[in-house]
């Protein structure tokens, strides 16, 4: 798959036909290992914008957690989830936040995801509890 851009199946499973300006420069400075600050409208595909560069990075053969999103509250990060299910890759994903069962986040966490989506307090009590590696 070439670097610079989403496979079209990506898009075809969102809906889209191509990305936005915004999502193209984001990719392609995410992707040249810069940081960025996308300050864009509500609706504007931010969430597509950095979770593309972040499939493109993920590697198949590591079987832990490769990447974490801290978020500030729960809606969030299951949007980010949902948005990266509607993705359709074969990568993992697990969000987790507080008033939600933490048993069964953790039971989640034995199998990693390669994408790990939490709210600051519940991963630091994952990290507490060496829930999931974070060497990778």
């Amino acid at each position: 798959m070439n670097k610079k851009h989403p496979s079209n199946n990506i898009l075809l499973n969102l809906g889209f036909e191509k990305l936005n300006e915004m999502q193209v420069a984001a990719q392609e400075t995410i992707l040249s290992d810069n940081n960025i600050l996308l300050l864009s409208p509500t609706g504007s595909g931010k969430t597509l914008a950095f979770l593309l560069p972040i499939f493109e990075m993920l590697k198949p053969e590591i079987l832990s957690v490769q990447c974490l999103i801290l978020v500030p509250s729960r809606e969030l990060g299951l949007q980010i989830e949902q948005v990266w299910k509607k993705m359709g890759t074969n990568y993992k994903v697990n969000v987790c936040y507080g008033g939600h069962s933490i048993d069964t986040e953790i039971k989640n966490l034995s199998n990693p995801p390669a994408v790990l989506i939490g709210t600051p307090g519940r991963i630091a009590d994952h990290i507490d509890r060496g829930s999931f590696r974070l060497d990778k």
